[in-house]
């Protein structure tokens, strides 16, 4: 009898990174999203007219070889602003995660390691900041301080905070007692030294994990806000705007202006998901 392969989990470090490595070399998800944000980068090349212009073409045109997705209802190429949209959205979102494990990551490093006061502290922010619903929390912020691209991406940064607070702090917790930290701090080391230098380079694999999540994610709520009017506004292109403009004309049969759009965002959130599974692969992370 023929023994069965071993799972991906059950492999040495060395030969599970390849091992998956391999698998996301040939894996579509990971081609298509490349294309994606291909397409993001070169717009001005890939398309034939401003996303902000109206009137390129006949209002609510069909999908034609002069306009590939067809026209919105202002008469605005929906390509090209699906092409312009990819460039916002992906920005925002990686702005957003960017910035969430830039502050969540330290902060579960500092309190895992002085636990006490201080890690008292930072779980019931983060316990506070994760009883809220995420997108009503954000809708109130929003309200009181603006909707602005800047703000939205602040917004969505900090609401993700607790999420990267917690993984580091799992980390850091059975490692802080560890002896090698007991030898940096005998040797003369301050706590920043050990914390930047010693703890938090052992939490970049999960974290790299989590932030493909959370970029997904990021996406899916910049659109969701963009459709109830709480993120970027008419003309500029955006898909979750474009996808709340494009609902109007549905039911009377016209289904391009928002199903470009909305195709996107599905592509774009699947095949992240998929490549924060190949991270996970390369680095053993749990998310």
């Amino acid at each position: 009898m023929t023994a069965a392969a071993p799972s991906l989990g059950t492999l040495p470090a060395s030969r599970r990174q390849r091992t998956a490595l391999r698998s996301a070399i040939k894996t579509p998800s990971l081609w298509i999203f490349g294309l994606l944000v291909l397409a993001a980068v070169v717009a001005p090349l890939i398309t034939s007219y401003d996303p902000t212009a109206i009137n390129v073409g006949p209002a609510l045109a069909p999908p034609s070889a002069k306009h590939w997705f067809g026209t919105d209802g202002y008469g605005m190429d929906v390509y090209t602003r699906v092409v312009y949209g990819a460039r916002r959205d992906l920005l925002l979102a990686l702005a957003s995660a960017s910035l969430a494990a830039a502050i969540g990551v330290p902060l579960g490093a500092v309190s895992a390691y002085f636990r006490g006061p201080t890690d008292s502290v930072l779980q019931r922010f983060s316990e506070m900041l994760q009883s809220f619903p995420v997108v009503l929390l954000a809708m109130a912020v929003l309200i009181a301080v603006g909707a602005s691209l800047t703000n939205l991406a602040i917004v969505i940064a900090v609401i993700n905070v607790p999420v990267f607070l917690r993984i580091s702090r799992s980390i850091v917790l059975p490692l802080a007692q560890a002896e090698f930290v007991d030898a940096a701090r005998l040797t003369g080391n301050g706590s920043v030294s050990i914390i930047g230098r010693h703890l938090l380079p052992n939490v970049v694999g999960p974290t790299m994990a989590q932030f493909t999540v959370t970029f997904a994610w990021a996406i899916q709520i910049i659109a969701g806000l963009s459709f109830l009017g709480l993120g970027v506004r008419i003309p500029e292109a955006e898909w979750g705007l474009m996808v709340q403009q494009g609902s109007t004309y549905i039911v009377a049969g016209q289904w391009w202006p928002s199903f470009f759009p909305g195709l996107a965002i599905f592509i774009a959130v699947l095949t992240l998901n998929r490549v924060g599974t190949f991270i996970h692969g390369l680095t053993g992370a749990r998310v």
